[in-house]
């Protein structure tokens, strides 16, 4: 929760709700284009229920930096209401009612409040850890397609157990982690109230490689894969789990897994999609330059979209550039959220500490992938952790 005072019209208010004896320090700097100001305080005590300015304005051109605020009630419980005002406009920033010598204390983005005798009582490090779970993951793959190839665990034994996409047919079906066909992704289930995020991974596996953590958002099936024109597809809209909450696709890819393995003998030179991008622009192409030959289950190949794109809202066709021959293979709509080197055997990594921006959307249905190093079948044991704010 940092705090800037970034105008002349900027103020730092509170807002006392009873009578009492309020005693608050402020500390700020003040940062113009060239210079950083000596770091200054002010302070005072607030005896009636008002609205009392903790920090002016700055200057113009300059930024005044709140470096820490700190609320001692002397008197009898307050309820103190932080706030910013633009231009005569109140934003409340936080609330918290103090008990008699209470303190609270706001300190760059750590937020505290602290009993009788100074220890903490409650603590927000930014996002108001309320909660926590994990989830463990213990995977027994088979042999990936190639050093440089991605692999989906999600069809493997273990725990979860594995994951399938169904039967949904070419349009396909979003998922939500709670079909049965989703019952081997790994989910946390959706909050009462506030929002799931991952606060860290720890893997570990047989085989050096890059773990990656996944969100698939759709699948379908169906896909013919010894046709070589455009085969149409009607895809529902997204669910509400890109990057910024919404069905738009902003931050999703694209990509064809393998579930039975194919038999082309050699690799095929192009596979395009047609595409709408994430700002709803249609007619855009997503391109596999060169899918693998014999191709096996478990594999997974991306799309690289067209200059500019950084997300896909939906998908209106496939086209195989040569045929497959045989086997199956599925569309997916994913979020890769993160990864973790796996740069030893057996010695286990860990990703995303105290990294608490990761939002995971309810509905979600996470899936173990794998950046493969070679081809020798890898077992994958770690565990996600969450953290509910």
């Amino acid at each position: 929760m940092q705090i800037n005072l970034s105008n002349t019209t900027h103020i730092l208010e509170i807002t006392t709700t009873v009578a009492g004896s309020i005693h608050y320090q402020v500390g700020y700097t003040d940062i113009t284009s060239s210079s950083v100001g000596t770091p200054t305080d002010s302070f005072g005590i607030i005896t009636t229920a008002t609205t009392t300015i903790i920090a002016t304005a700055p200057a113009a051109s300059t930024t005044r930096k709140i470096q820490y605020v700190n609320v001692f009630n002397n008197g009898a419980s307050n309820t103190i209401i932080l706030k910013k005002d633009i231009s005569g406009t109140e934003y409340n920033i936080l609330q918290v009612t103090l008990q008699q010598g209470e303190t609270l204390r706001v300190v760059n983005d750590k937020v505290e409040v602290l009993d009788v005798s100074g220890r903490l009582k409650t603590q927000n490090t930014g996002l108001s850890e309320i909660t926590g779970d994990s989830r463990v993951i213990f995977k027994v793959g088979t042999a990936p397609e190639a050093a440089g190839q991605y692999y989906c665990f999600a069809k493997d034994s273990g725990a979860p157990g594995a994951w399938s996409p169904g039967t949904p047919g070419i349009n396909g079906r979003n998922t939500d982690g709670t079909t049965a066909a989703d019952l081997g992704c790994i989910t946390v289930g959706n909050p009462t109230s506030g929002a799931w995020y991952v606060r860290d991974f720890n893997i570990s596996a047989s085989q050096a490689g890059m773990f990656i953590l996944a969100d698939v958002l759709w699948v379908n099936t169906g896909l013919v894969v010894t046709t070589t024109t455009a085969q149409a597809i009607t895809q529902p809209t997204l669910p509400l789990r890109d990057n910024l909450g919404t069905s738009n696709g902003h931050g999703i890819g694209a990509g064809i897994l393998v579930t039975t393995a194919t038999t082309n003998a050699s690799p095929v030179t192009t596979i395009t999609i047609s595409y709408t991008n994430s700002t709803g622009t249609a007619g855009r192409t997503g391109t596999i330059s060169s899918f693998p030959a014999t191709a096996v289950i478990g594999t997974f190949v991306p799309f690289q979209l067209q200059a500019g794109d950084v997300g896909v809202r939906s998908i209106q066709s496939i086209t195989l550039g040569t045929t497959l021959t045989a086997g199956a293979i599925s569309l997916i709509a994913f979020n890769f959220l993160g990864t973790s080197p796996v740069t030893i055997a057996n010695v286990g990594s860990i990703a995303f500490q105290k990294q608490l921006d990761l939002r995971i959307q309810n509905g979600h249905c996470l899936l173990p992938f794998w950046l493969a190093s070679n081809t020798t079948a890898t077992n994958l044991t770690g565990t996600v952790y969450f953290v509910n704010k």
